[in-house]
């Protein structure tokens, strides 16, 4: 990020709010100093202090890299959780069924279009001799477009299966915190 892109959020935030901001944002492992410069603060150890905090609650993980130092690293499953909830909290059942059935049509579409039965059958047609570069483009576009969709599908899907328990939690009328679960 530039000087210029921090100034309109970093004014208002302390120096820890500035790393939490960087460090819960990140989208591959990055050093204590790396997240020190972007969140513009001067203290290594502020940065560090807060990074550690941020692993011991999950929010990021730290991982050793090849040179045998840390680095921090988004922590994919929190992400996917809270994505997950978030399409809970903010959609109907109804919503999350008519956009996976949008996804679906779609790249039921894109199978006519290309006559294919799946994205792997379109990604096989990608080395065939009579398509042209701008042919072999517009399969690679929706291949990766199809590949997102089908990311959406699935953490639609998993809204849909969590949906009554999750918004059950939400209002509370069950608390978590009593349930005495044996995993054994």
């Amino acid at each position: 990020m530039t000087d210029s892109g921090l100034g309109s959020w970093s004014d208002d935030l302390s120096a820890r709010e500035r790393v939490r901001e960087i460090a819960t944002t990140l989208t591959e492992p990055r050093s204590v100093e790396w997240v020190r410069k972007e969140a513009q603060i001067s203290s290594w150890q502020t940065a560090k202090n807060e990074l550690e905090m941020l692993v011991e609650f999950g929010q990021v993980q730290a991982v050793e890299a090849d040179d045998g130092n840390t680095k921090y690293a988004p922590n994919y499953q929190i992400r996917y959780f809270n994505q997950v909830a978030e399409l809970i909290n903010t959609h109907t059942r109804e919503q999350l069924r008519e956009e996976i059935a949008s996804i679906q049509a779609l790249i039921d579409e894109w199978k006519s279009d290309f006559d294919v039965e799946s994205r792997d059958e379109l990604e096989a047609t990608l080395t065939d001799d009579d398509l042209d570069s701008e042919a072999i483009r517009e399969r690679n576009r929706v291949l990766r477009e199809w590949e997102r969709y089908e990311d959406n599908k699935r953490l639609l899907r998993h809204a849909l299966e969590l949906y009554d328990d999750a918004r059950e939690l939400s209002a509370g009328q069950s608390n978590p915190s009593d349930s005495s679960l044996s995993l054994s």
